[in-house]
């Protein structure tokens, strides 16, 4: 405000002067009132200049006042925050305590991973001498390596001569082989041609047989009529109703005998107390082949044939099959189950 005031009494000042001027001075005059006109002008734009600055320097300072404020504010905020904090140091300092022991127990625990890595250290230094020896006895075996090598080159020579007489040899083999081959397949063939035809026999046989059972079996009641096979069940039902051996003891109550078509005598013996799967199994084998051989030279005493025993147990399963040769007086076959 005080330049303004400096500028306006200037201006009066300047207009006294002017008016002032005789009329003889006027032409001066003019061109001294341009000059100073132009020299208001530049006041003036001076004057607006800091006037504008000013209002700049005043909206300023009037954000800063808000900024202060802010900054009060915020630092408010922060003493309610410290307050919070310097509430809560208590339970840090707690966990602190508790870090700190465990930063010991770590500390602890390194010294003796230390202590280990310094064992492990002189392990290690051990094993390097070891090793060195060892370096220095592959060295030695080296130079004994280096002296056969010699030996060696003069055995490669022969062997590459024995190669080139094994190669003459496998030429040789591989053509024996394809001799040997077309002979094999001449002999497959054969042996297959005998099996079909083995099997064919064993096939008529087996029908043969079937024939035959069925004849005996159709004659069955026929022979039980004859008084010599019903003595010989009269017999063997006194005679051989009980197996005994020193495991087992076995009771037959039914004996069938009857005369094959062929002449051969065919006996079933019944048990009634033992099992194919449990007390057949506990019998002394050996005694029981003399039990059969027994039974079938009484038969045969009255019998010149061959004889087949068939022995069943309680649930009339087939157990064993013997065949007793009168020539020879024996057995000469069994299946036993």
């Amino acid at each position: 405000m005080r330049n303004k005031l400096i500028i306006i009494l200037f201006c009066f000042f300047i207009l006294g002067t002017i008016s002032a001027f005789s009329e003889e001075n006027a032409v001066y005059s003019d061109k001294y009132v341009q000059q100073l006109e132009r020299e208001i002008d530049s006041l003036k734009s001076e004057l607006n200049s800091k006037n504008n600055r000013i209002y700049s320097l005043e909206t300023k300072l009037y954000d800063k006042d808000n900024e202060i404020l802010e900054l009060k504010r915020s630092v408010e905020n922060w003493k309610d925050q410290i307050n919070l904090l310097s509430e809560g140091s208590k339970d840090q300092n707690t966990k602190i305590t508790i870090l700190e022991g465990q930063l010991e127990q770590k500390n602890t625990k390194i010294l003796n991973l230390e202590r280990s890595l310094t064992d492990k250290n002189n392990e290690i230094k051990n094993l390097n001498n070891d090793l060195n020896e060892k370096n220095n006895e592959i060295k030695a075996l080296k130079s004994n390596i280096s002296g056969q090598a010699s030996r060696i080159d003069a055995l490669e020579g022969n062997l590459d001569e024995k190669a080139t007489k094994l190669d003459k040899l496998e030429s040789e083999l591989v053509e024996k082989d394809i001799d040997i081959n077309n002979y094999t397949y001449q002999l497959d063939k054969e042996s297959l041609l005998k099996n079909n035809l083995d099997y064919k026999t064993s096939q008529l046989e087996l029908e043969v047989e079937i024939l035959r059972d069925k004849y005996a079996d159709d004659n069955d009641d026929d022979d039980d009529d004859d008084n010599d096979l019903e003595d010989i069940e009269d017999m063997l039902e006194d005679d051989y109703d009980e197996y005994e051996d020193d495991d087992v003891t076995f009771d037959f109550d039914d004996f069938r005998v009857s005369q094959r078509s062929n002449g051969d005598i065919r006996v079933k013996l019944y048990g009634d107390n033992f099992d194919k799967r449990d007390e057949w199994k506990d019998r002394d084998k050996s005694e029981f082949r003399d039990f059969i051989e027994d039974l079938c030279d009484d038969i045969d005493k009255d019998f010149n044939e061959d004889i087949i025993v068939y022995v069943y147990d309680e649930d009339d399963d087939e157990v064993a099959e013997y065949e007793y040769d009168h020539r020879d007086n024996k057995i000469s076959d069994r299946d036993e189950y």
